[in-house]
């Protein structure tokens, strides 16, 4: 006789468990992670003012910097106030402002995928399909240097995760989490928190599914949820606070004299722009190349055939995860562009859309479903490729701002005159704020 098998056989590689994926998604991680060490200079436009604001929250009470002379701390008017909060402290044992907002890009970037990767498993999805994710993170919020977007990004992933956890199965130590997320998330940018509270409210009140999904049994859910929200309160006060105190409401109190015009961008243009919202942000024809093999991937993957029987929970929350898809989506689309000095505010939403797309996917069993996530994967590799050859070529391009550098004299004022602001290696002029 035989005797029985000891260990459970490794599943193919095909399917979801099999451990190629968990590397797969390591590797994209790190694909976004390195090539932002690839050069002393990095081509994403407002980066210096963001290592400025730390730098001098930093040394705000360092004597040879002299910020107190022309800065004031109004840590309640501020919305970015976690990012540079962060980045302060990490700048005390990384020694330079610039290094502690590298570190912090880094974090950023390696925990797109795994942000993603949370939210499918909350919903109980394909855990492959946050792959997508690790390419979009070199998109125009990065390029133009909008880091405490980005930063809320995943972070908004995450809360959702949360989100859909609590009202799925509410716990104590979910909900403490789930405040502290959305209190980090509104400290971290505003678009972001305008985007996750309907979204985390929409969670709460359809989940978990009904038994039966009628309009008596919506209509009394709808009834409770206020009463399954209190972990919204500590960001619902900051809210009101940043209401009363916030120069974007009160511009007139910053010094602010112009009008406060809101345009909109009309559809057509910005169904047009899309893909430079999206991956377009350096010269060449890579992005559009990348941004065609997601595309395809998506078709693939979504193609009609054979599927595995799921729960009807499981469609449930791909019908949740489709009404996230279509509000992110209306933003882009319907939400103004600009008010006042505030500008390419429904741009921001892009990314956060196509990040969101993945939910609506199903791969199907087999070869069928694995090959278009590989396809993923390659772009993933492909983006953080392009992305080093590129910022090594802008931080040889910008290598002679170092002399300039080594001349400046501390708490000394300093006018920077930039007479060309665009650069070979990246769109949207990277110079612009060198000054800073």
């Amino acid at each position: 006789m035989s005797e029985p098998a000891t260990h459970a056989s490794t599943p193919d590689w095909t399917s979801a468990a099999h451990p190629l994926w968990r590397w797969l998604l390591a590797a994209c991680a790190a694909a976004n992670v390195l090539p932002l060490w690839a050069g002393h200079h990095l081509p994403f436009t407002d980066l210096p003012q963001h290592a400025a604001a730390i730098a001098t929250l930093r040394h705000f009470w360092d004597p040879a910097w002299k910020a107190q002379q022309y800065f004031t701390l109004a840590l309640s008017q501020t919305q970015y106030l976690l990012y540079y909060a962060a980045g302060a402290i990490l700048a005390l044992p990384l020694g330079t402002a610039e290094r502690a907002n590298l570190v912090l890009l880094s974090c950023v970037g390696a925990s797109f995928p795994y942000a993603l990767r949370a939210l499918l498993r909350a919903l109980r999805a394909d855990e492959r399909l946050a792959l997508f994710a690790a390419p979009l993170f070199w998109s125009q919020s990065l390029l133009i240097g909008f880091f405490n977007y980005l930063a809320a990004l995943p972070l908004l992933l995450w809360g959702l995760a949360l989100a859909v956890r609590n009202a799925s199965a509410p716990a104590r130590r979910t909900a403490w989490l789930l405040a502290g997320a959305s209190l980090a998330l509104f400290y971290l940018h505003l678009s972001a928190f305008l985007f996750f509270a309907p979204a985390a409210v929409l969670a709460t009140w359809l989940l978990p599914r009904p038994r039966e999904v009628t309009l008596r049994a919506l209509a009394i859910a709808l009834v409770r949820t206020p009463l399954r929200l209190a972990w919204m309160i500590p960001s619902a006060c900051a809210a009101l606070l940043f209401l009363w105190k916030s120069p974007v409401v009160d511009p007139a109190a910053a010094g602010w004299q112009g009008p406060r015009r809101i345009a909109f961008e009309d559809f057509a243009s910005a169904l047009h722009n899309l893909p430079a919202a999206l991956t377009d942000i350096w010269t060449g024809p890579q992005n559009a190349r990348g941004l065609l093999a997601l595309v395809l991937a998506c078709i693939l993957l979504a193609w009609p055939g054979k599927r595995d029987p799921e729960a009807p929970d499981q469609a449930f929350h791909r019908g949740l995860a489709l009404a996230w898809v279509l509000f992110a989506a209306a933003l882009y689309f319907f939400f103004p562009q600009s008010i006042g000095w505030l500008w390419q505010l429904n741009e921001r939403y892009a990314v956060l859309a196509a990040l969101l797309v993945p939910l609506l996917l199903r791969p199907a069993p087999g070869p069928r479903g694995a090959l278009p996530l590989l396809l993923v994967a390659a772009v993933a590799a492909a983006s953080g490729g392009v992305a080093r050859a590129h910022i090594a070529a802008f931080d040889r391009e910008a290598s002679g701002f170092d002399e300039v550098l080594a001349k400046a004299q501390p708490g000394k004022r300093m006018i920077g005159l930039i007479y060309d602001w665009s650069s070979e290696a990246a769109h949207f002029s990277p110079y612009l704020h060198y000054a800073s």
